[in-house]
């Protein structure tokens, strides 16, 4: 079974969240488009060829791109799927939102969400979800008429891919068949660790100077070895890095492939011009670097720059592309917008069919994505909290990317001199640190909140 990468066992079942309300909406079809949400998890932005990486990852992204818009500065406000996903589906940030870990509860309550909002105007909406976050216990699958939890079935071949597109085609079709619009949405989880691409992907993307031991050894890494990785408990060692980077580049590739399936399936039914077709990433992944795997404990570059592209012949013209900086929050007033629902007053996200310049994108990490107690658990003499016990928090100003530590450490990069982040500047640059630090997000209940509250 493939989901966050938390250690084994410590997934909770959470009290279940109350939904956006019972799911009678308006009688009949709306007069809206349909709405296809794919979510590629753990994808970052510049391992796919759309975003010019070198190796064809994304042929499939790159060619539906060139029918619709392709963002190519969009950024995560998290690191890992429950944040980010509350974003996607609320239009707000964290700490609006407030599904944190530490000191609050990871679940959204009453907060409304996209799906809600479609099925109150009469869409059939339907969650197929391969990551156990993306669940009812979590919240976020309040909305959704239907919710396809393939995340529970531990035995079902992998990749998980194939099968989910075909399942959420086959409901498409049935909404077809009925006349009703719909809202979509699907998470797939092959970029997510472990590694384990189709073997004819592993032998496209894995030099062939590499070792069998090695490529068989570097599959069998999973989410327990890259945090103890992060704790210093057990490094993996940089070939073996160097080989989980292939092997992530594979899977990438093959996801894309099966986006393409999904796509197709949609253009062969009918119905693409009359659906909003979004691709996009919930977060990335750290791949060795500044010495980190995984995507705890790190607000980088290569944990929040993500992949968005969408397409709509109505609004958004053939070959689009926007450099601008945008945020992940900022689809859900978008997606409103396209398909004539009024967007709601209040929330952090802006239309990306507006001005998209000036915008500010602000991320955070609480500590270990598990609660100050269990992580407590974790201080061993042999497991180092210095990585992934700190609170992380982050801004970008489509320029400057300024990270802050609780800790009292610090990071400055220059996106346009230093785009992969290899030199800190913070000490160089004391009042863009200044300016900066006054923009950071502050989050209800956790050490930057000066009315926080002890530990419960």
């Amino acid at each position: 079974m493939r989901f966050a990468p938390i250690l084994s066992g410590v997934l909770a079942v959470l009290l279940g969240a109350c939904g956006n309300g019972p799911g009678e909406g308006d009688s009949g079809s709306p007069a809206g488009p349909n709405v296809v949400l794919l979510v590629m998890d753990t994808t970052r932005a510049d391992r796919c060829s759309l975003y010019g990486y070198e190796k064809p990852t994304t042929p499939i992204l790159s060619a539906l791109a060139a029918e619709g818009a392709c963002f190519r500065n969009v950024w995560s406000p998290s690191p890992w799927t429950g944040p980010s996903h509350a974003s996607l589906f609320t239009g707000l940030r964290p700490e609006h939102h407030r599904f944190l870990w530490g000191r609050l509860r990871p679940y959204l309550g009453n907060t409304p969400t996209l799906a809600g909002w479609f099925r109150d105007k009469g869409y059939a909406t339907a969650c197929f979800s391969n990551n156990a976050f993306v669940s009812e216990e979590y919240g976020l699958e309040q909305g959704f008429d239907h919710a396809s939890r393939d995340f529970e079935d531990i035995n079902r071949p992998y990749p998980t891919a194939p099968a989910t597109h075909r399942a959420a085609l086959e409901w498409v079709q049935q909404r077809v068949s009925e006349g009703r619009s719909f809202l979509l949405f699907v998470n797939d989880m092959e970029p997510h660790s472990p590694y384990f691409p189709p073997a004819d992907f592993e032998t496209k993307f894995m030099p062939p100077t590499i070792a069998l031991d090695l490529r068989s050894h570097a599959r069998t890494i999973g989410p327990d070895d890259l945090l103890n990785h992060l704790g210093r408990k057990a490094p993996l060692a940089p070939s073996t890095i160097k080989v989980l980077s292939h092997l992530y580049d594979a899977e990438v590739a093959f996801l894309d492939r099966e986006v393409g399936v999904l796509l197709n399936g949609i253009r062969q039914m009918g119905i693409l011009d009359d659906t909003v077709f979004v691709v996009v990433a919930d977060h990335g992944e750290n791949l060795g670097e500044h010495g980190l795997v995984d995507h705890q404990g790190s607000l980088h570059r290569t944990v929040l720059h993500v992949p968005l592209v969408v397409r709509y012949p109505p609004r958004f013209p053939a070959g689009t592309v926007r450099e601008e900086l945008v945020r992940l929050e900022d689809l859900t007033p978008t997606i409103l917008d396209l398909c004539g629902l009024q967007i709601p007053e209040g929330l952090d996200g802006e239309n990306l069919l507006g001005p998209l310049g000036g915008r500010i994108a602000r991320s955070t990490f609480l500590p270990i994505g598990r609660s100050w107690e269990q992580m407590q658990k974790l201080t061993t003499s042999t497991f180092d909290l210095r990585v992934l016990g700190r609170e992380i928090r982050a801004v970008n100003d489509g320029r400057w990317h300024y990270i802050a530590y609780s800790d009292g450490t610090m990071e400055l990069y220059d996106l346009l001199a230093d785009p992969r982040e290899k030199m800190d500047i913070a000490r160089a640059h004391p009042d863009e640190v200044r300016r900066l630090s006054a923009l950071l997000p502050v989050l209800p209940g956790s050490v930057s909140d000066p009315e926080a509250l002890p530990p419960r």
